[in-house]
């Protein structure tokens, strides 16, 4: 909101607790005056707000807002080795100071950015995201499930018994912050802006992405993001499958485990991640009787796969790795709703730093260049999904 629209509703509302005590005072002529220029004021802020609105919303003129976008981008750049002008480097930075977190990315800069991840996998599709403005809070969840006899008969007149009351937990998040950096050689500095910045703009979507998936699935819960692998929380939902004798019966298993122990999911929302080890296993696989993939291509699956008739996400093995027990080793399959088991708190903040003097920077003739960004991401609903961890033949 502007400061004219701001002081306008301050004097509205001084004014109004200047009447209120007039009127409590008896002062009824001097407080009717006061009525008078606050219903004034009021019109005067109603006009300046509809103005405001409409500026605020008009459509700029197209050539023009993207020739800005593109010259504050390049201005982002400059300003990351060190060859823009004072202005042009308050103009993007955040809070004013560099100690508040460096330069903000640009929202060109951020598109850009998200068109590049689009590309790859991303985590962030399958479970629920949530923004946040604070460092830490908490969220309501409910504890209990109502029982499933639902509504006792009752005769006519008679008392009617208490139902499911809802208890409820706090989800608590801390927000992390998450931060790399890289050095950039003499040679790509002498580079053109554009060069410049189309390689920082890869790095940190590259990067950026890395991180979500790689703590979505592997992170530790202490100072860093819970990961579906690796929390307690999850070892009671966690069974093993041994796929290399009687392999279809073993598939019919995995197929129970979609029609009796999600039972309670929706079943339009449960889908199954894995891996290329997991990926492989089931794509070779044909039914004895006609010869029909169990692995089925499906364009209703952003994915492009169903089995089971859920669909079938395969996960990079560097986020979602074999697990190694003793001397074997075992293939993980996640299956269920991870909008449901996992919610990320984001505070979407982007920003770059970078310096010339600092430790290696000087001493090589560098300039390093450090990404950070902030979200914490914790498990919801444990009940929300099965894994399991299948012992599937050697490759051979």
């Amino acid at each position: 909101m502007p400061k004219e629209l701001r002081d306008l509703l301050n004097k509205i509302k001084t004014k109004k607790v200047q009447a209120k005590k007039l009127l409590d005072e008896k002062k009824i002529d001097e407080a009717q005056a006061l009525v008078d220029e606050i219903n004034n004021l009021q019109k005067e802020l109603d006009l300046a707000s509809v103005i405001y609105e409409d500026t605020k919303n008009a459509v700029p003129n197209e050539p023009a807002a993207k020739k800005a976008a593109s010259d504050l981008s390049l201005v982002f750049a400059r300003a990351i080795v060190g060859v823009a002008s004072e202005e042009e480097f308050k103009n993007l930075m955040e809070e004013g100071t560099p100690e508040k977190g460096g330069l903000i990315v640009p929202k060109d800069v951020q598109t850009r950015i998200i068109e590049l991840q689009r590309k790859s996998f991303d985590i962030r599709k399958y479970i629920n995201l949530e923004t946040v403005g604070t460092h830490k809070g908490s969220r309501p969840i409910e504890a209990n499930q109502p029982k499933a006899v639902g509504f006792a008969s009752v005769d006519e007149g008679a008392a009617i018994q208490a139902l499911h009351e809802p208890e409820f937990d706090e989800l608590e998040y801390v927000i992390r912050k998450y931060a790399g950096f890289i050095p950039l050689t003499n040679e790509l500095l002498e580079d053109t802006p554009e060069n410049i910045l189309g390689f920082i703009i890869k790095w940190m979507a590259k990067n950026e992405l890395n991180t979500y998936n790689y703590q979505v699935f592997n992170g530790t819960g202490t100072k860093s993001a819970q990961g579906i692998m690796k929390s307690p929380e999850l070892e009671d939902s966690k069974m093993e499958m041994d796929f290399t004798s009687d392999w279809f019966e073993k598939t019919q298993q995995f197929k129970t485990v979609l029609n009796v122990d999600l039972e309670d999911l929706d079943s339009d929302n449960i889908a199954i991640f894995t891996n290329a080890f997991g990926f492989d296993f089931f794509d070779k696989l044909r039914y004895p009787e006609d010869g029909t993939p169990f692995l089925q291509k499906d364009k209703t699956k952003e994915s492009g796969y169903s089995l089971f008739d859920k669909e079938l996400i395969k996960v990079p093995t560097k986020f979602l790795a074999n697990v190694t027990d003793g001397d074997e080793e075992k293939t993980p399959f996640i299956i269920g709703d991870l909008k449901l088991l996992y919610t990320m708190f984001d505070r979407k903040q982007l920003s770059v730093e970078s310096t010339k003097i600092g430790g290696e920077a000087w001493r090589h003739d560098k300039t390093e260049v450090k990404g950070v960004f902030r979200f914490d991401g914790r498990l919801v609903d444990k009940d929300a999904a099965k894994i399991v961890l299948a012992k599937l033949p050697k490759q051979e």
